[in-house]
C-alpha cells in the first residue's frame, strides 16, 4: 500500500512540476476561405521554468464541405520567436525574389514553400509537414503577417532578432 501511495504522490508532484499551461494569443488571423492563424503560446502556469516564447502558424482545413463534420487543425510551422521571424522573413524574401516566376519550390526551415499563380494572383504557398495542405497568401499579405508579428513582439518585449 505504501508503494502505491508513494508512486501516486510522485506522479502528482512530477505532473505539476513539469507541466505547463498555455494560452494561445492571436498575432494574425485570416478568416477568408481557410482559417489561418499565427499564434503566441503564452505560458499562464508554471512560469518559473525557463521562458521560451513559442509561436505557430496553423489553421483549420476541411475533410468535407461542413466545418462541423470534417474540420481539423493543421500546423504549418512552430518555433521560438527567432525561428518564426527567420521563417516569415525568408518567405517574404523568397516571394519578392520570385514574384515574376511561377511554380518555384524551395524549403525554408524544413518547410516546403512554393510560388504559384491562383486565379490570376501570385501566391506563396506554405505546406504542412505531410505536404497535403497549404496556406496561401500574396506577397502583400505575407508582408502584413510579418509586420503584425514584429509589432506584437515589440509590444510584448519579445526578442525576435
Amino acid at each position: 500500500m505504501k508503494k502505491i501511495t508513494s508512486i501516486a504522490l510522485v506522479c502528482i508532484v512530477s505532473a505539476n512540476l513539469f507541466s505547463q499551461t498555455y494560452k494561445l494569443e492571436t498575432v494574425f488571423s485570416d478568416n477568408s476561405s481557410d482559417k489561418t492563424y499565427l499564434s503566441h503560446w503564452k505560458v499562464i502556469e508554471n512560469e518559473k521554468q525557463a521562458k521560451t516564447d513559442i509561436f505557430s502558424l496553423w489553421g483549420y482545413q476541411n475533410y468535407f464541405d461542413s466545418r462541423d463534420d470534417g474540420s481539423y487543425e493543421v500546423e504549418y510551422f512552430k518555433g521560438n520567436s527567432k525561428d518564426v521571424y527567420q521563417f516569415l522573413s525568408s518567405i517574404v524574401a523568397f516571394s519578392e525574389k520570385y514574384k515574376n516566376e511561377d511554380n518555384i519550390v524551395t524549403y525554408i526551415c524544413n518547410v516546403q514553400v512554393k510560388i504559384s499563380t491562383y486565379f490570376g494572383y501570385k501566391n506563396t504557398l506554405v505546406y504542412d509537414r505531410e505536404h497535403k495542405v497549404i496556406c496561401r497568401f500574396t506577397l502583400k499579405r505575407w508582408n502584413e503577417i510579418l509586420a503584425k508579428y514584429v509589432s506584437y513582439c515589440d509590444n510584448h518585449n519579445i526578442n525576435y532578432k
